[in-house]
Order: structure tokens, then C-alpha cells, then sequence
């Protein structure tokens, strides 16, 4: 799962100077922050994979959730989610985050297997996560079969301020 992880961050950063890994920083129950890189090109962020997931024995790669800090863009919390299998083009996947006895949906872009926030509006979802308890993350592959991906978002908040404060300019 980490050198997954670590090589889906390394394509999608595009940060050719940097040859280290990332530097795990603590983990917070279903969460970890790690850091990667230095100065003005230093990334920081959390990642977690599904506690479950729906359907059952669907081939894929691994799943994660990210919330990232990139210092030198001055770029504080964007969302990406890897889901593991090529998703259907032009499709809108659906985090819904349940805070106290309400949900609140959230909706994302595709590209390959990847999926980011709608507008770039993370923020709310970033608070949503804190408040919440648990989230879904529900996608259609380009097959056409829906998965849905649950995460525990217990240790969200102590990971995000872990990465908060590494990431101070």
C-alpha cells in the first residue's frame, strides 16, 4: 500500500528534483500524515484506504483518500482520491460524510482512476471530515460497475493538524 502510494504521488506531483520518499510523520488511527520534500517544493498530507468496500471481489489496485498541503502553492487541503480501476469518463463519484445524524454529499471529477473535488471547493469537505464519523465514497467504473468505499474518518482531524503544522510557511 505505501509504495503505491508513494509512486501515484510521485506521477502526480511531477517533482523530478525530489528523489527521497516521503517521510511518514505519525499516524492517528485510520490516518497518517507523512511529509515529502523540502523548502518552497515541500508536500504534506494524509492518506488513508477503505475500511470496506462494496461489491466484494472486484479485481483492483489499492484504494486510498488523500487531503494534501503543497507549501510552495500555496495549496491547503486538496483532495484525491485513487479508487483503483479506471472510472467511467465524464462521471460524477459522490463522497457522502455523515456528521452527527445528517450526510452531506460532496461531488468529484474523474481522470483515469483518480477523482478530485468538484470547483476545487475542499474546504468544505475538509470540515465536513473533521466533524464527521465515517464516509462513502461511491464511483462507477468504466466497466459501468458502481463500488462504494467506506473510510473511518476517526483520526482525520489529529492527522490534518499533524500535516498543518508541518506544512507552516
Amino acid at each position: 500500500m505505501l509504495a503505491r502510494l508513494i509512486i501515484v504521488l510521485s506521477m502526480l506531483l511531477a517533482f523530478p528534483a525530489m528523489a527521497q520518499e516521503p517521510k511518514r510523520l505519525s499516524t492517528h488511527h485510520h490516518w497518517t500524515a507523512y511529509v515529502y520534500g523540502s523548502g518552497k517544493d515541500k508536500i504534506c498530507y494524509i492518506a488513508s484506504s477503505p475500511t470496506s468496500h462494496k461489491p466484494k471481489g472486484i479485481n483492483r489496485d489499492p484504494a486510498f483518500f488523500q487531503v494534501a498541503h503543497f507549501l510552495g502553492r500555496s495549496l491547503r487541503g486538496e483532495i484525491h482520491v485513487e479508487v483503483g480501476y479506471p472510472l467511467k469518463p465524464n462521471s460524477r463519484p459522490r463522497a457522502r460524510v455523515k456528521v452527527r445524524k445528517k450526510t452531506q454529499d460532496f461531488r468529484f471529477f474523474v481522470q483515469d482512476s483518480s477523482a478530485w473535488v468538484e470547483d476545487k471547493k475542499n474546504a468544505p469537505v475538509v470540515e465536513a471530515m473533521k466533524a464527521g464519523s465515517t464516509m462513502v465514497f461511491t464511483a462507477t467504473s468504466a466497466r459501468g460497475t458502481v463500488v462504494s468505499d467506506s473510510y473511518s474518518l476517526k483520526g482525520f482531524t489529529a492527522a490534518y493538524k499533524a500535516i498543518t503544522k508541518a506544512c507552516r510557511s
